[in-house]
């Protein structure tokens, strides 16, 4: 199969060769520009053969044209400090309103997308990531705290906030589908965790907004929900419209694969800790992830993938062996899980 048929039949739940997989993490000393990103991106395709990229645009993107600022070392792996943010007391929310497509972060992250789609075979599905309109808001303060104090104390000006952002957003997901991209990856953040909503206070104020970006994305073929944290909101979203869940399956405070495959009756991405198994010396974790894995899912309806980004100077040779066992994976001939 290429990898598009196999990333195309996992979606499905159908019979593959064996397991699509995938891996992606931040090129921190790399991401101030389209080419550059692009070029730590194939560069990393190349060395591993992923079936898919997920391209990981620079961490605050979505937030630059409203005057998020961030200060970037040269030192590899090490994340910006954080210099600028606009929202500082309530009343600021007032001040945020829609922005076009061509302010300097979007237009950047749509080239890095035609670069891409440009410089990988057809055969490649890509995905681009694109975060919930709240976890937006969310990197507009310096803690997500200060978010969640001005719901309760500005309520009206903090919803005014999010219809711009989701405003703004909904022209730039179909613009990416238009630059070559085959879906969104689109991630919650801190926001669809217990750690900090409720299920009701997430369906009253992030609901709305995440359905209508991924409205935008209507029609790709492979847009993937990532609820991300611990706690999370994983069944409370299940009825979100995409092919794929993406969520941290080995933590003990959400959902196994198991138990996703058999309630979200769509396919399910991860099976391996990030900043665990994926770090220790030797791949022998790892490798004991990806089996019990395969045990959960059947090698049916399930893409290899970390729970989460994977962390600046990951072992190589930890993702190689991952790459190989995938390899040998032999065609799933047991019953998948039935949804129920």
């Amino acid at each position: 199969m290429t990898p598009r048929e196999r990333v195309m039949a996992a979606l499905a739940g159908q019979p593959v060769d064996r397991p699509p997989v995938s891996f992606w993490g931040h090129f921190y000393h790399l991401e101030s520009s389209a080419a550059d990103l692009v070029r730590a991106t194939r560069e990393s395709w190349q060395r591993h053969a992923w079936d898919w990229i997920k391209l990981n645009p620079r961490k605050h993107y979505h937030v630059e044209p409203w005057g998020v600022r961030y200060v970037y070392t040269s030192v590899p792996g090490e994340k910006p400090m954080l210099t600028d943010w606009p929202i500082h007391e309530g009343a600021d929310w007032a001040a945020i309103g829609r922005q076009p497509l061509d302010r300097p972060a979007f237009a950047e992250q749509l080239e890095a997308v035609r670069l891409l789609r440009a410089a990988v075979p057809g055969e490649v599905p890509i995905i681009q990531t694109v975060f919930t309109p709240l976890a937006i808001l969310g990197e507009m303060v310096e803690t997500p705290q200060q978010l969640r104090a001005h719901m309760d104390s500005h309520g009206g000006l903090v919803r005014g906030a999010l219809a711009a952002v989701t405003d703004s957003f909904v022209p730039f997901v179909r613009a990416l589908l238009e630059a070559g991209a085959d879906g969104i990856y689109f991630a919650t953040v801190d926001w669809a965790s217990r750690d900090l909503m409720s299920p009701d206070d997430y369906r009253a104020w992030a609901r709305p907004t995440d359905l209508a970006l991924i409205e935008a994305a209507r029609g790709a073929a492979f847009n993937v929900l990532h609820v991300c944290k611990r706690r999370n909101l994983l069944f409370e979203l299940a009825d979100y419209p995409v092919q794929a869940f993406s969520w941290a399956a080995t933590d003990a405070t959400n959902p196994s694969l198991a138990d996703g495959l058999a309630r979200l009756g769509r396919a399910v991405m991860g099976g391996i800790t990030q900043d665990g198994a994926l770090q220790q010396g030797d791949a022998s974790a790892a490798l004991a992830e990806l089996d019990d894995a395969r045990h959960q899912t059947h090698g049916r309806h399930w893409l290899v993938a970390p729970g989460c980004s994977i962390p600046p100077g990951t072992p190589e040779g930890n993702l190689a062996a991952i790459r190989d066992a995938v390899e040998r994976l032999a065609p799933a001939t047991e019953r998948s899980p039935q949804p129920g």
